[in-house]
């Protein structure tokens, strides 16, 4: 069937349509072929073109990365900016001036040109039937032709892009441009983000940018914490989160700095924001104190530079109370035990002793024993005899501070004053008109009257000299028509060093110069005072605890003159206790030579104790009981002595014990030292007997001594030295405690035996005085008071050799060697 002129037209555009499409009527596999070459030549034309624009992009980053513009005022770094710019926008115009889109037909002529093949096949694909379009035979006879034309096609081939960028570039610009843009990126490092950053945004502050900015913060917090600066990082940013809070003590000093980062900073703490302020172009500095909040940040032009999370812990106030309700010693003097604590210490501790019903407050300084007194325990001895409240009811509160001033108080406790008694009647006489001017100074005339009189009495205080002047210039001094308090004061002070010198011959004196002697050095040990300042107050703590037993020894010399009824005292008794005495001052100040100040410290407390328990007077004359009670003392300190014995006999059985066990040897046998153990548990049985009945009442530490006795007869029996070392030792300090309560409960009853003038069968240092034995010797009993002896610190020598011998053998377990180790870093 023949189609219509008008039918005809339609197919005739429809095929020509299709042979005008790049790799249009086409098979696949050459269409995708053409297709890449069209896309080929679009490359090797667009490249050319932005060549002009790509060597001015580069050349601009360069100068960027090299720093240049960031080096421009703001103006001329603008300028240059927009410089860049144009010249950008200008060579993307020139380059694409002559910009023309490949055809399909160029995209097949290359397909053919690179694939070699003649008579260009691939284009006559592209052809159209042009007539005889509707005649069926014409039809198919095109068909064939086309089958035979891409049979004849083989594969087809496409080459590499040709270079064009050349014929632009004639002067090799591009190679240059690359060349410096690589040195550029070496040269920029890890900040080429920031000097990009800074060349596309000029500055117009007056903060200058650097390519390091950072954020740099300190805290320090305050002295009296003692705690190290802290100095934060800046790695704590926002999206850190999880990070935790820094512990800052409230009144922290915060210092923060800020570099190159081009904007005015600010700090936001305390819950306020507070600008920087300018140190130079570059830097930024605030300082600050931090009070509270839970963050310290820093902003710069709205952005968060950085940012820590902290938490302020607030100053705590101190507390303070009483260990043990004060007390007075057997000299009058008031003993003061207290702890304090504080979160970083405490700064000072009084005493307030306020006179009952009245408002009237005296203040005493206590001494704090370490500098970090976070949490401590101390005491404190205060002679108040001389003081005008001493025998009246007082008050006593103990009043803490810390470096802040912030104030803890105790519960007051209601005590009476010691009050020092005066045997001597001029003594006496002295201190009732002392008493009379103290609380009444209108009654001055009276005073001076009453002194008078006593003055025109040589006889009454035996022509003492001394004595005679101080009544004479007190009497005159009073007799003047005005006088101030501070005059009022000297009199009365002078009245009691006069009544003082009559009643002991100025023992108290020399012990009230030896007490403001040790405060001094414990001061000066507290405080890091130097080596030389400490050995010059060794020295006159030395010299005033000798001048103070010189006194007590002749004190009771004077004494016996008088012939008041004593126990013989042995002629070596005294002297060998000064000894020990100065022997321990001596250790306390070899230990502050050697740096081991705290130990000094310790020493000297013993010392203070010792000398404040000694007992100063005549004893009371001896009776029965008296005399019971001092044998008794005596059977105590000899059995002592032979626990003492026993225990560095199990000690060196132990010694050898280990050493026998080395060689393979059998375990050595305990049974002698059983049997003596045993004998004297038994004689310690009797002794507790015998006291409870004569007091009827006995010592806690006594049944505590012998069960520690008991203790070690069952170790000994079974071998075991080192159970009954142990055992043995508890019962020594036991049987120490006992002797101390025995004393106590004798002078407790003697005290409500003896008659007036009388005192306590003590000898000046708390022991019993000594007896002369069946041989016709004096045993002097020195355990009243510990005193370390000679074969304690050889006792303690030898564990630590021992204990350093084990840590250095090599066939020890390591863990073994590590704690003995641990254990010698702490001597």
């Amino acid at each position: 069937m023949l189609l219509q002129q008008g039918q005809r037209r339609p197919v005739l555009e429809a095929n020509r349509a299709a042979a005008n499409a790049p790799g249009g009527g086409l098979p696949l596999r050459i269409r995708a072929y053409v297709s890449a070459a069209w896309l080929l030549l679009f490359l090797e034309r667009l490249l050319p073109a932005l060549l002009p624009a790509a060597l001015v992009a580069g050349t601009c980053l360069a100068a960027a990365l090299f720093g240049l513009p960031r080096l421009l005022p703001a103006w001329p770094q603008l300028i240059l900016l927009i410089l860049c710019g144009l010249g950008f926008l200008a060579s993307l115009w020139y380059g694409f001036r002559g910009f023309r889109w490949p055809s399909s037909g160029e995209a097949v002529r290359r397909v053919e040109s690179d694939s070699g093949f003649t008579h260009r096949p691939i284009t006559h694909l592209t052809d159209a039937q042009a007539s005889n379009l509707i005649d069926p035979d014409s039809i198919s006879l095109w068909k064939s032709y086309r089958q035979r034309l891409i049979a004849s096609i083989g594969i087809p081939f496409l080459g590499f892009p040709r270079g064009t960028v050349a014929a632009k570039d004639p002067w090799g610009l591009r190679a240059l441009v690359l060349l410096v843009l690589v040195i550029a990126v070496f040269v920029a490092g890890d900040s080429w983000q920031k000097r990009i950053i800074q060349a596309v945004h000029p500055n117009f502050s007056a903060f200058a940018q650097s390519e390091t900015s950072k954020v740099e913060a300190w805290l320090t917090p305050p002295d009296y914490t003692r705690m190290a600066p802290i100095s934060l990082s800046s790695a704590v940013q926002l999206e850190s989160g999880e990070a935790s809070p820094l512990t800052v003590p409230a009144g922290s000093k915060l210092l923060a700095q800020a570099e190159g980062i081009g904007a005015k900073a600010s700090l936001l703490a305390n819950g306020t924001s507070k600008d920087f302020e300018m140190l130079d172009a570059i830097t930024q500095r605030i300082e600050g104190k931090i009070q509270s909040g839970d963050e310290i940040a820093i902003e710069a032009d709205g952005d968060t530079l950085a940012r820590w999370p902290i938490k302020v812990v607030p100053d705590q106030a101190p507390t303070v109370a009483f260990a043990t309700d004060p007390s007075p010693t057997d000299r009058g003097v008031l003993r003061l035990d207290y702890v304090a604590k504080d979160d970083y210490g405490v700064n000072n501790v009084k005493a307030v002793i306020q006179l009952a019903n009245t408002k009237e407050s005296l203040e005493l300084n206590l001494p704090i024993p370490q500098i970090d007194a976070r949490e401590m325990k101390a005491y404190s001895y205060q002679d108040l005899t001389a003081h005008p409240w001493s025998g009246l009811e007082v008050e006593i509160r103990l009043v803490a501070r810390d470096a802040l001033g912030q104030i803890g108080a105790s519960a007051p406790v209601t005590i009476t004053l010691p009050e020092r008694k005066f045997y001597h009647p001029v003594a006496r006489a002295i201190i009732e008109q002392r008493k009379k001017l103290a609380r009444d100074p209108d009654s001055k005339d009276a005073v001076a009257e009453a002194l008078r009189g006593l003055n025109a009495q040589p006889e009454a205080y035996d022509g003492n000299v001394a004595v005679f002047l101080s009544l004479n210039l007190a009497w005159r001094r009073l007799s003047a028509d005005a006088l101030s308090k501070e005059d009022l004061a000297k009199i009365e002070q002078q009245l009691w060093d006069t009544a003082l010198a009559l009643e002991d011959g100025g023992v108290s004196l020399a012990m009230r110069e030896l007490r403001d002697l040790q405060r001094q050095l414990e001061e000066a040990l507290n405080n890091g005072a130097s080596q030389e300042e400490i050995e010059r107050l060794m020295n006159q703590v030395q010299e005033a605890m000798n001048k103070y037993l010189e006194n007590m020894r002749q004190q009771l010399q004077e004494a016996m003159k008088n012939g008041m009824q004593m126990q013989r005292l042995s002629p070596n008794g005294l002297k060998l206790s000064q000894q020990d005495l100065n022997q321990m001052l001596n250790d306390a100040r070899k230990m502050a030579q050697s740096g081991s100040r705290e130990s000094a410290k310790q020493m000297l407390d013993r010392l203070q104790q010792m000398l404040e328990n000694l007992q100063a007077g005549i004893p009371m004359p001896m009776g029965q009981q008296g005399n019971q009670a001092q044998q008794m003392m005596n059977d105590m300190g000899r059995m002592m002595q032979r626990q003492d014995k026993l225990l560095q006999d199990s000690f060196n059985m132990q010694r050898g014990q280990q050493g026998q066990q080395g060689e393979g040897q059998q375990q050595m046998n305990g049974q002698p030292q059983a049997g003596q153990q045993e004998g004297l548990r038994k004689d310690f049985g009797q002794l507790m007997r015998d006291f409870g009945n004569m007091t009827g009442d006995m010592p806690q530490s006594m049944g505590q001594a012998e069960q520690s006795m008991r203790r070690a007869v069952d170790a000994l029996n079974k071998g075991d030295f080192d159970g009954a070392s142990e055992a043995q030792n508890q019962a020594l300090s036991q049987m120490q405690q006992s002797m101390q309560q025995m004393q106590q409960q004798m002078q407790k009853q003697a005290g409500m035996n003896r008659g007036p003038g009388q005192r306590d069968p003590m000898d000046p240092f708390g022991r019993t005085t000594p007896r002369e034995d069946s041989a016709g010797g004096n045993s002097v009993n020195t355990t009243g008071v510990k005193v370390p002896d000679q074969s304690e610190m050889e006792r303690a020598r030898q564990i630590f050799e021992e204990l350093r011998e084990r840590r250095n053998d090599p066939a020890r377990p390591r863990d073994e060697r590590d704690y003995l180790d641990r254990l010698l870093k702490q001597f």
